[in-house]
């Protein structure tokens, strides 16, 4: 191995895990790049016309295991939904091993190739390259991220984001609205097929006037069902999970 490369070799320990990880990215965006660093592997990811950006993350020792690098180290992937496809080739018993080949790259390390290898089968995967991707700043999306100075905000259980996107279904048009309506009483998720209260009987924290915030509904769907805290801001709805770490901002639409 030259000074200018390195391999590095992690243990999938969980790969149920991992694929719960890459699931959440592709709902938004096929093309990714990962990165490493530290204790945590995570991805930043957003739609073509930048109004939805996704942050997901997951602990390090809940998915991998072994030659952690010493600086970040970013993966180009071109379609996620192969490298979600690999698993299923690796039976529930075999020890699969991540051989990632690397170079220097902005004062950490960039992937040129990934192998997902056992005892009896490899898969080699190439890596895209960084520059073609849509790649998100750490402190563009942090700060597109933050909740402070949110004029409303409320808890949303999985159960209500459940029925949301059960309810969405009824309608077929993907462009169409889906209203979120804060008032006295509660808040109400409002399409053109249903009304549903999923805060009723109480004002939630920021009330001061009633108002509505709209997002299209096909945006809805990149949102992850479980449980969140939905910060209102006056051009973008932050919806940040209490599950794991994941957190997504969404512009709101004029009317």
């Amino acid at each position: 191995m030259s000074k200018k490369s390195q391999t590095w070799n992690l243990r999938i320990i969980n790969s149920g895990n991992f694929i719960s990880f890459l699931k959440k990215l592709k709902l938004v965006d096929k093309s990714v790049p990962l990165e490493l660093e530290g204790d945590q592997l995570f991805a930043k990811v957003r739609t073509p016309d930048k109004s939805v950006i996704k942050f997901v993350g997951v602990e390090v020792s809940e998915v991998l295991e072994g030659d952690i690098p010493p600086q970040r180290l970013k993966i180009g992937i071109l379609e996620i939904g192969k490298l979600i496809d690999v698993f299923k080739y690796f039976g529930p018993e075999e020890e699969v091993t991540l051989i990632i080949d690397s170079q220097p790259y902005d004062g950490g390390f960039i992937a040129t190739s990934i192998k997902f290898s056992s005892p009896s089968l490899n898969i080699f995967i190439k890596c895209a390259d960084i520059s073609l991707l849509a790649y998100i700043d750490d402190n563009i999306q942090r700060g597109i991220h933050s909740t402070e100075g949110s004029e409303i905000n409320f808890s949303i259980t999985r159960e209500s984001f459940q029925k949301i996107s059960s309810l969405t279904g009824i309608e077929s048009n993907a462009e169409e609205l889906l209203n979120l309506d804060v008032h006295e009483t509660g808040v109400t998720v409002r399409g053109n097929s249903f009304h549903f209260h999923i805060i009723r009987g109480s004002k939630v924290q920021g009330f001061t006037e009633p108002k509505v915030f709209t997002i299209y509904k096909n945006q809805f769907s990149y949102i992850d069902q479980e449980a969140s805290e939905i910060h209102f801001h006056e051009n973008r709805i932050v919806v940040k999970s209490t599950e794991s770490d994941s957190i997504i901002a969404i512009g709101l639409v004029e009317i």
